[in-house]
């Protein structure tokens, strides 16, 4: 009868409440009568008519009581007057419009965020809902065989249903617990000590690390690609930062037995109902038998004292085999409905699964709720739902659990973690990420406020879920989209740590890899949509960096895995390194490394650890998949189409692949499954390929060359093969996992875990072990104070030699006039206590010299005061000694030249420091009688290159300079003789030419002046040297204060660019980098020693390198580091690649017994300065004499310390000590070190030289030619 109410017996209960199993009989004897034989409701859109054969059911389509009835329940009439409270409500079914039910009590929110909902107004059509009320007549076989199934489920699943009843009904005797107050809460929250302090330790090194990286190792040669490893360095910490920050914090069950359920016989309180639970279990292509199992497990699961329950699979894929069971399971449990018949996008859809549910939610249970019906009554706060993906199946605890939580009415949501009975801890090389995100990330997260949201095994309360416009559609993840929509309108959700559900995760790679993929887009989809939690305004600053992090990590994997890869390979094959190995850099990695290896290692339980480093294996295989899903997501986003949806394929599932398998070369391995022509799995063999070339090439190197030319182990070499065989182990795994997962797969997994530990180790230990390489701006520093150590006359009260004092301060002169000329000032040329002119002036042009072509050396280390007060007080003493104006009685006289100060045979006979020596020093000066043309031109020379030098210093004192130099040269030219001739110092350092020195001046004055003149006059000496005084020099290739000629080779192809010069030039330089030489004019010790024939010192390898560095920059056409290399390999055997320093002042093993009068003698107040106590004791100097480079090793690179000044190996001095200076500077100007002379030294160029049959060349890089 249409608008009648049907007559309906007081005594029956709802279905959500009857007894199980309950027999026809049982509901005749209550007073209900049968339904109809199909039982089959359809309505056909919100408001349509509803045809049906059932006798109690009205006609009218807007009584209420239509909507009601839906799915076949029926209700008392007397429930009709209460209906806020009554079942009808908790059912999802509407009363009237304005009925007072929209009254209702709501959860209110922290805070409101008005959005828009677009995407939850999609429209779904109006469906098919089928409900199936009980069975007319019992059928106990059936309900026998249902109970073993799923007995025999749970069992599978590890639990027992008996127990767990008998536990929940003892625990139901004991009271009548209503709720659990607030200090005794399910879950807790607490911090983190140890954690905590694991995440400072590695903000810590984290920041000292990429200090040390930015100011300490990009200076290898190629600073774009060190600053590209580092930016991805940087970018890849943040993930872990990201982790790290949820060790701070945790939340923690307590493991309670939960609320307790109803005694035998109880029936729920149907006007004081805690909750009505809505289990949606989403499928689409899942087999019926895994379906019928997860809806079993729904329905078992006991609940709480006054709850309802309704089950509600919605089936996207319209199986009539799952619906036929959804009939007979519901003729048995009553309180099961199908949901079907949703109008699908034929274009594709982003998320099927969250439309599949909002069609059930909207269109089938709140339908009449707003906001769904603008004029409805809002969704009761005891109204919640629970998902369960179609493998997950409820443990019998479930409910009684999630609902203790659920009592807060102040908590929207509340999540469970998913466990996997087919995830094996010790050999899942995939699956296991999900124990570090159960166990450690969402008890942080959850801590912190973070609201998260995994799909499945979660109860939500379905108002603030209406709120937020149900199931996000706008990404593929809208589990992810829905905590963080959540959370920006101010709801809060816990997180209970209790596996209370059991499920199956894939196996097949391909669904694996599906998976990830995923959830890589539809993270990806949010973070580029309107709904970015970087710009969501409802979120504090660091949830929307939390959420943000999230997604983050796909993009720190992608970039971070094969730079891992490609790195030790390009630095082994092609010898292009990324950074600059040192101390340093050493202390900083290893803090780093460990640090990062606490956090990501960090576990409460040692079962754990293998797991937790499955997890970064997993991370290192599916960095591909993450860049494809990342690219396709952009893609989409740009071409403005639509990311489609695709399931994970479940066992059982029909994928539609059907027909005969095409025939293969090789047979797919098993565990691999159909990749339908991805190139995931190609990647990583390809990835494994690239790693095992890189070690093999490493090998290679090490077995072909293991030491350097100075005998240290390539230590560098080892650390690129640890690194390499370290990214080989995740795709051997994965290769491995292909064909095997069984115990021996287990074993692999295990040895490969040790093997991984022990290769990092092996790593942080090589930069250890790789010599440090030099400060060379503190070396710069150190050699110019060994000239302040020889200062003569008044030291300034600041010095980096406090124990030198005045000295010398009665030097003089007697001149032809008869007054006394003071000399004061000036260098002791070595240990002793004699000045000499003719040295001075070549220290003075070559400091000047670098100075002039390698200023920026001194600028960057903070030398250019320093290098510029070093060449001034050299060239000042220089100027005093050329005394040019003597007048006597009004009346000019003739000019001296003041060679020397000091007698040598007294000098040698005392042994005492300079501050306190009386013996008696004269004067020994050159004249027009007593011509040196050779030292007056040397000092010219000095001079002129001073004048050029410190121009820009003081432009005034150049000029001076300049113009005393230009008197010099033009006296030495009128004064033609040898200055050894009349000079005693002459047979300690004997001159045999001149023409050569009047050229040096000549071309520093043109340089000066500019004057074509004095370009002549040296181009004129020039060829005079070489054609009446070449056969007096032992070895043409000596450039040191005696032979010159070198230079004037140098500076006259600057000055005119005749390739004449050019070509001696180049002869030079080769011959004294022809490594290959063990006779000849230069050779070659065993530790790569360039010396020259017969009596050469490190004085003239010194002098080499600084004229190869010259030449590099100014002559030769390319190929610049090979030579600036050939400089720095010489430079640092004297700086201690040879095994010790010979350099005082600078090294680990460093000269100690130099003879060295003034170092060596201890203050007036300790003892007196005698031979006994300061020359013949074994001890080491008294002080520390810095910045002197002794005479160095034989042939054999033996050398002994000791104070024998008769040995010039152990002697320091002027000429030693200039050119290593000079050198020092134009490395240090040209940025010259080890790791940028490595570069391009890879197995490409070794190949290359061995099929060439060359010799190794540090710094030549394979692309250059050999």
């Amino acid at each position: 009868m249409a608008g009648s109410e049907p007559p309906m017996s007081p005594n029956l209960k709802p279905i959500a409440t009857r007894p199980r199993g309950a027999s026809a009989a049982d509901m005749e004897a209550g007073g209900h009568s049968p339904p109809s034989s199909s039982g089959i409701i359809t309505p056909k859109g919100r408001g349509g008519e509803v045809q049906s054969e059932s006798p109690t059911m009205g006609s009218d389509s807007s009584s209420p009581w239509r909507r009601f009835f839906r799915g076949g329940s029926r209700y008392p009439a007397s429930d009709v007057d209460s209906f806020s409270n009554s079942p009808r409500n908790l059912m999802g079914f509407s009363p009237k419009a304005g009925s007072s039910a929209s009254a209702s009590r709501v959860s209110t929110p922290v805070k409101r965020k008005n959005r828009d909902k677009d995407y939850s107004s999609k429209d779904y059509g109006s469906g098919q809902i089928n409900a199936y009320p009980p069975a007319a007549a019992g059928n106990p076989a059936a309900v026998a065989g249902m109970m073993t199934l799923a007995e025999e489920l749970l069992t599978k699943k590890g639990l027992s249903l008996k127990d767990l009843q008998e536990d929940q009904e003892e625990y139901a005797d004991t009271g009548e617990k209503e709720a659990i107050p607030k200090n005794k809460r399910p879950v807790t929250k607490h911090w983190n000590w140890l954690g905590l302090a694991i995440f400072l330790y590695y903000c810590a090194a984290a920041v000292y690390y990429f200090y040390i990286r930015s100011t300490r190792t990009l200076n290898m040669g190629y600073l774009g690609y060190g600053v590209l490893v580092l930016l991805i360095e940087i970018i890849s910490s943040t993930a872990t930062f990201g982790y790290a920050i949820l060790l701070v914090k945790y939340s923690k069950s307590r493991r309670t037995k939960g609320l307790p359920i109803p005694k035998k016989g109880q029936q729920p309180d149907l006007d004081n109902l805690k909750f009505h639970v809505r289990v949606l279990i989403p499928c689409y292509k899942e087999s019926c038998e895994l379906v019928k199992l997860t809806v079993l497990g729904a329905l078992k699961a006991p609940l709480p004292k006054d709850t309802l329950r309704t089950v509600y699979l919605c089936d996207d894929g319209k199986d009539p085999q799952k619906e036929e069971m959804v009939r007979e399971l519901n003729a048995e449990w009553g309180c099961l409905e199908y949901v079907s018949g949703r109008k699908r996008d034929p274009n594709g859809e982003t998320n099927g699964k969250s439309n599949n549910l909002n069609h059930c939610l909207q269109n089938v249970i709140y339908k009449d709720y707003y906001p769904q019906n603008a004029q409805g009554p809002k969704i009761p706060t005891s109204e919640v739902m629970v998902v369960f993906d179609a493998d997950m199946v409820a443990k019998p605890n479930f409910f009684t659990k999630i609902l203790e939580v659920m009592l807060d009415d102040d908590c929207a949501l509340c999540l469970t973690p998913q466990g996997f009975n087919n995830v094996d801890a010790q050999s899942d090389i995939f699956n296991n990420l999900n124990l570090s995100f159960w166990e450690y990330m969402l008890p942080g997260t959850d801590a912190l406020g973070y609201i998260a949201c995994t799909g499945t095994n979660f109860c939500l309360r379905c108002y603030p879920l209406a709120d937020c416009g149900w199931f996000p559609t706008f990404t593929i993840t809208e589990d992810y989209a829905l905590g963080m929509l959540m959370k920006a309108k101010g709801y809060k959700a816990g997180y209970l740590n209790e596996y209370l559900a059991i499920g199956e995760a894939p196996e097949e790679i391909r669904n694996i890899f599906r998976q990830r993929s995923r959830w890589c887009k539809g993270q990806m989809q949010v973070l580029f949509s309107r709904y970015c939690p970087l710009l969501d305004t409802g979120l504090t600053l660091g949830m929307r960096l939390l959420y943000t992090s999230v997604t983050w990590c796909y993009v720190t994997n992608t970039v971070a895995v094969p730079c891992s890869v490609l790195v030790p390979f390009i630095a082994l094959v092609f010898g292009v390194y990324p950074l600059v190995l040192n101390r340093d850099f050493a202390l900083a990695a290893t803090l780093y490394y460990t640090s990062s290896t606490l956090v990501t290692m960090y576990c409460t339980n040692r079962k754990h650890m293998k797991p937790l480093w499955f997890c970064i294996v997993s991370c290192h295989l599916l960095w591909f998949t993450y860049a494809k899903a990342q690219l396709n997501v952009l893609w989409k986003k740009i071409t403005k189409k639509t990311v489609v949806f695709k399931s994970t394929k479940k066992k059982g599932e029909d994928d539609g692949r059907t027909g005969k398998k095409k025939r293969r070369f090789c047979a797919v391995p098993q565990n691999v499954g159909d990749m339908e022509g991805t190139l995931d799995a190609w990647v990583l063999v390809c990835s494994f390929s690239i790693s095992m070339i890189t070690a093999i090439v490493g090998a290679f190197q090490m077995i072909d060359k293991p030491y350097t030319a100075q005998g240290d182990f390539r230590w560098f070499l080892a650390l690129s093969i640890f690194w390499s065989v370290y990214n080989m182990i995740p795709p051997a795994l994965f290769i491995f996992y292909c064909y095997n997962k069984g115990q021996l797969f287990e074993d692999f997994c295990s040895f490969c875990m040790t093997l991984s530990f022990m290769v990092g180790i092996g790593g942080i230990v090589c930069t250890w072990l790789v010599p440090d390489d030099y400060n060379l701006g503190q070396v710069l520093n150190v050699s110019l104070q060994f000239f302040e150590a020889q200062r003569s006359g008044k030291v300034p009260r600041i010095s980096n030699t406090p124990w030198r004092g005045n000295s010398g301060l009665w030097d003089s002169v007697l001149l032809p006039n008869g007054k006394n000329y003071s000399l004061l000032g000036g260098w002791y040329d070595d240990g002793g206590m004699l000045k000499l002119s003719y040295t001075t002036a070549f220290t003075v042009s070559m400091l000047s010299w670098a100075y002039y072509e390698f200023k920026g050396g001194y600028r960057s280390s903070g030398n250019v005061d320093f290098g510029a007060n070093t060449i001034r007080w050299g060239a000042d003493y220089l100027m005093k000694v050329s005394v040019t104006n003597i007048t006597s009685a009004g009346a000019s006289m003739q000019p001296i030249f003041v060679a020397q100060v000091g007698d040598m045979a007294r000098d040698k006979l005392y042994w005492g420091s300079p501050e306190r020596s009386t013996i008696p020093r004269p004067a020994t000066y050159l004249s027009a009688a007593r011509p040196g043309t050779d030292a007056m031109a040397m000092s010219s020379a000095a001079l002129a290159s001073a004048a050029v030098a410190i121009q820009e210093e003081s432009l005034q004192v150049a000029d001076v300079y300049l113009q005393k130099a230009i008197v010099l040269y033009q006296l030495a030219q009128r004064w033609r003789g040898y200055y050894a001739k009349y000079v005693e110092s002459g047979k300690m350092y004997p001159s045999v030419s001149m023409y050569d020195d009047l050229a040096y001046a000549a071309i520093w004055i043109y340089i000066a002046t500019g004057d074509e003149n004095y370009l002549n006059d040296a181009i004129v000496f020039y060829d005079q040297t070489v054609s009446a005084e070449g056969h007096v020099n032992p070895n043409p290739y000596m450039f040191n204060y005696e032979n010159v000629v070198p230079a004037l080779d140098l500076l006259l192809y600057k000055a005119t660019g005749d390739q004449f010069y050019k070509k001696n030039v180049q002869d030079f330089v080769k011959t004294w980098m022809n490594t290959k030489s063990r006779t000849g004019d230069i050779f070659y010790t065993n530790k790569n020693l360039a010396k020259a024939y017969p009596y050469g010192t490190l004085q003239h390898t010194a002098n080499a390198a600084f004229y190869t560095m010259v030449a590099a920059k100014n002559v030769m056409d390319n190929k610049f580091m090979l030579y600036a290399c050939w400089a720095r390999n010489q430079i640092g055997y004297m700086l201690g690649d040879a095994g010790r320093s010979y350099v005082t002042g600078y090294g680990s093993v460093q000269p100690m017994k130099t003879p060295h009068k003034a170092a060596s003698c201890p203050p007036v107040d300790v003892t007196d300065c005698t031979w006994e106590s300061a020359y013949y004791t074994t001890d080491p100097n008294y002080w520390q004499l810095r910045g002197g480079l002794v005479g160095g090793p034989d042939d054999s690179d033996a050398w002994s310390d000791d104070r024998d000044m008769n040995n010039p190996a152990n002697a320091v001095s002027l000429l030693n000590s200039a050119g290593f200076s000079a050198a020092m500077a134009a490395l240090v100007d040209r940025d010259i070190n080890m790791a940028k002379c490595q570069q391009g030294n890879g197995f490409i160029q070794t190949i290359m030289l061995k099929a060439k049959g060359q010799p190794d060349a540090a710094g030549q890089r394979w692309w250059e030619g050999v």
